[in-house]
């Protein structure tokens, strides 16, 4: 039971995919089948949902990432709520769950700016979702919120992209994820400590400070349904399985490699996916103790993840800070959603 006292909070990690990224799309993984392979990072997007703070008929809706807000009126509890690029991701999940209690704060911010290749945005999404999960205590799976936060993304809001990202983000953890036409299994991998030591040591994730429209590229994509864009994807597939199971056995060394190769056979999607800029900043930190590496999300610009070894990650990170690139800290993430309630003391128990 939530009170006019007490705060629902919800923080939902971001993710980094190491492969498989477009087999997730339907025009593939509906007659082909799709895998990808990835884990959640210590990033989050967060929404904090307060009860009783307006009149019943309104609900105040808040990015502090934007530094906006909204305050949307309800009338007769009629969901329409119009999109306008001020807000939107928080309006459709509204217009989707349709809380039949109104008269709420909602507010929202990510540690990651749209963009970014860290599915921040699904993120977003998939929070506001934990948060209303709570507020109208629905029963609802971790794959009926994927489910859910897919369809406001896809359906309601017409976001191009794939179906990875809210799986990935509402379990959590290192995930290997089929698709197939009648089902979504997500695959929660047990990789062993030492071997996650080993790979936050090597990994050095940078933030290229280039923005990119990723649903453009998955636009792209789907469209380019040709013989020539299928090989690819199964390519991209045949890296996702070869990474599970280099990752199972720690052979670090081979996934490393094998984020060069996915990368090389990732770029033979679009010309859109790289550019002059980072191809240069991938052939340097190449010349600079990378041994592999890609772009995160669809491409074009964002974050990307590059494998060295330890003794020679920091000079690469000086290279990417010297070539305009922003060095992100990180940790592996082993939840998924997360929500719990906060009252004037401070954390609700139970």
């Amino acid at each position: 039971m939530v009170n006019k006292n007490e705060k629902i909070h919800c923080r939902v990690p971001l993710r980094i995919s190491f492969a498989g990224g477009g087999t997730d799309l339907p025009f593939y993984y509906e007659k082909f089948g799709g895998a990808v392979i990835g884990s959640t990072i210590d990033k989050f997007a967060y929404s904090t949902l307060t009860p009783n703070k307006l009149n019943k008929n309104k609900i105040l809706v808040r990015s502090t990432d934007y530094d906006i807000e909204t305050v949307l009126k309800i009338k007769a509890k009629f969901f329409d709520l119009q999109y306008d690029g001020k807000l939107d991701l928080a309006k459709a999940v509204l217009n989707v769950m349709k809380p039949k209690k109104l008269g709420f704060e909602m507010i929202t911010a990510s540690d990651s700016a749209p963009g970014s290749g860290l599915a921040s945005s699904t993120s977003v999404v998939t929070s506001i979702v934990g948060a209303l999960k709570s507020y109208m205590k629905l029963s609802l799976t971790s794959y009926e919120i994927a489910e859910l936060a897919h369809k406001i993304e896809r359906k309601e809001l017409e976001i191009k992209g794939g179906v990875q990202d809210q799986y990935a983000c509402t379990f959590g953890g290192f995930y290997f994820i089929e698709f197939k036409k009648n089902s979504i299994i997500v695959n929660p991998l047990k990789i062993r400590s030492d071997i996650i030591h080993e790979l936050e040591s090597c990994l050095v994730l940078a933030d290229t400070n280039i923005s990119r429209d990723s649903s453009e590229i998955h636009s792209i994509q789907a469209k380019s349904k040709n013989e020539k864009t299928v090989d690819i994807l199964h390519d991209m597939k045949k890296h996702a399985f070869n990474m599970k199971r280099q990752l199972l056995k720690g052979n670090v060394k081979d996934f490393a490699n094998e984020l060069h190769e996915s990368w090389l056979t990732k770029k033979k999607i679009s010309d859109i996916i790289s550019t002059k800029k980072i191809e240069k900043i991938y052939d340097n930190a190449r010349k600079h103790g990378a041994i592999g590496g890609k772009l995160l999300g669809a491409g074009g610009g964002g974050h990307m993840l590059f494998y060295a070894n330890l003794e020679k990650r920091r000079d690469l990170e000086k290279k990417l800070v010297k070539m305009g690139c922003q060095i992100i800290p990180f940790c592996f993430e082993n939840h998924g959603l997360q929500t719990w309630k906060v009252n004037e003391k401070g954390v609700k128990p139970g």
